[in-house]
C-alpha cells in the first residue's frame, strides 16, 4: 500500500484475473482485479472460520446472493436472491420516479428453491416462490447477462413482468478481502449499459441501452455472525455529460486502506478509490454525507423513500434499510480530475443482521 501525499492521492493494486479465488494451498488469492474470476471455489478454503470445522457447518456459515440496481429515467429497480443458508429472500423493489411510488416484493423461501450461482462466467442464479419468480443467466464468457423477475399481483401491488440484458463491455470490479487470516469475502460488480421492458400491471416501460443501465453484484462470504456494513450506489452524468457510476462500502474487512470495493466508474473505465465513512449527523436519517481521509470522495446523498426489511427470529434477525434519492456533490480521480455530480439518482443500505 502507498500513499502519495503529496498530491493527496490513494493507490491500490489492481491486479489481472486470477483462474481461481483459493488456491492448492487452501489460501484466499486476496486482492482487487478487474476481470472474472473463473473459478470461485469458495468452498476450498482451509480454515475459513479460523478453526477446524465439518464442511457443513462452513457451508452453512457462507452467506450468498446475486444482486442487481437496474433502470433509467423513469423507474429504479433493485432485485435479489439472498441465501443465508436458514433461509433464502427473495425480494424485488420498483421506484416509479415519474409518480413517486414504491412498489415492494418480498418472500422467504425454503433453501430448496433457490440457488446462487458460482461465479459469473457461466451459471444460473434463481429463486421461485408462489408469488415471486427471479431467475439470473449469467453468461460472462459471452459479455451478456440476463435477468427476468415476475411478481404476482397480490393486495394493491400490481403484477411485475421484467426482462433485462446487461452488455458486460466495462471493466468490472472484482474483489476478494479479508474477514480474517482466511476468512474471505468475494464479489464482482460492474456497470453496464442494459436494455429490455417491465410491465407494471399493464403498462409498459422500455429500457434502451443508450440511457438505461444495470450494477450486477455478484457476493459470497464467510461473514460474522453479526453482519454489517453501509453501502451506497448511483449512476449518472456528469457536467460534460459522460457517464459515471460508484460503488462505496464501508464494511467488517480488514485493512480498509489495502482491502475495499469502492470505485467510480467513469466512461467505461473502473478507478479505485479510498475507504470512506457514512455520516449521519445530528440523528439526521434521511440526509447522508459519505466522505474519505484523501478529498476524494465528498457527496450527500438526500433520502426520498425508504424501505425496511425488519425482524427477529432466535437465530437470525434484521435491521435493513434500502433508501432512494438524489446524490451530489464530487469525486477526484488519481490523475486529479475532478467529477462532480448533481442530482444523481441512486440507493443506499444500512444493514445490521445477525445470522
Amino acid at each position: 500500500m502507498m500513499k502519495n501525499f503529496a498530491e493527496n492521492t490513494y493507490y491500490r493494486e489492481v491486479r489481472e484475473g486470477i483462474e481461481e479465488l483459493v488456491n492448492s494451498n487452501g489460501k484466499f488469492e486476496f486482492g482487487t482485479f478487474n476481470s472474472p474470476i473463473s473459478n470461485v471455489n469458495m468452498k476450498d478454503a482451509n480454515k475459513p472460520l479460523g478453526y477446524l470445522a465439518p464442511k457443513w457447518f462452513e457451508n452453512y456459515r457462507l452467506k450468498e446472493w446475486e444482486a442487481f440496481q437496474a433502470g433509467n429515467e423513469d423507474v429504479f429497480i433493485l432485485g435479489a436472491v439472498y441465501n443465508v443458508k436458514v433461509r433464502v429472500l427473495l425480494y424485488l423493489i420498483v421506484y416509479d420516479k415519474r409518480y413517486d411510488k414504491l412498489y415492494e416484493y418480498s418472500e422467504i423461501i425454503s433453501s430448496s428453491k433457490a440457488k446462487v450461482g458460482k461465479g459469473m462466467l457461466d451459471s444460473v442464479t434463481k429463486g421461485e416462490s408462489k408469488n415471486c419468480n427471479i431467475q439470473y443467466r449469467n453468461k460472462l464468457k459471452d459479455g451478456i447477462i440476463k435477468i427476468n423477475a415476475h411478481m404476482k399481483k397480490v393486495g394493491k401491488l400490481p403484477e411485475i413482468v421484467l426482462e433485462l440484458k446487461a452488455y458486460h463491455t466495462t471493466e468490472p470490479i472484482v474483489i476478494c478481502q479479508p474477514f480474517g487470516e482466511n476468512r474471505g469475502l468475494y464479489s464482482h460488480k460492474n456497470f453496464m449499459p442494459a436494455e429490455g421492458n417491465i410491465f407494471i400491471g399493464d403498462e409498459r416501460i422500455d429500457f434502451d441501452k443508450s440511457s438505461s443501465h444495470m450494477i450486477i453484484d455478484d457476493h459470497k462470504g464467510y461473514y460474522p455472525y453479526n453482519m454489517k456494513y453501509d453501502w451506497v450506489t448511483g449512476w449518472g452524468k456528469d457536467e460534460s455529460g459522460n457517464d459515471f457510476a460508484f460503488n462505496l462500502t464501508d464494511n467488517q474487512v480488514l485493512d480498509h486502506e489495502k482491502y475495499n470495493e469502492n470505485c467510480i466508474w467513469y466512461n467505461g473505465k473502473m478507478n479505485v478509490l479510498p475507504p470512506i465513512k457514512v455520516q449521519r449527523k445530528n440523528n439526521d436519517k434521511e440526509i447522508w454525507k459519505v466522505k474519505d481521509e484523501y478529498d476524494m470522495v465528498n457527496i450527500t446523498f438526500h433520502i426520498a423513500k425508504k424501505t425496511k426489511i425488519k425482524f427477529n427470529c432466535l437465530v437470525v434477525a434484521s435491521d435493513y434499510e434500502a433508501p432512494f434519492g438524489t446524490y451530489e456533490g464530487y469525486f477526484r480521480l488519481s490523475d486529479n480530475n475532478k467529477i462532480n455530480i448533481k442530482s444523481c439518482f441512486g440507493m443506499g443500505e444500512k444493514k445490521r443482521i445477525r445470522i
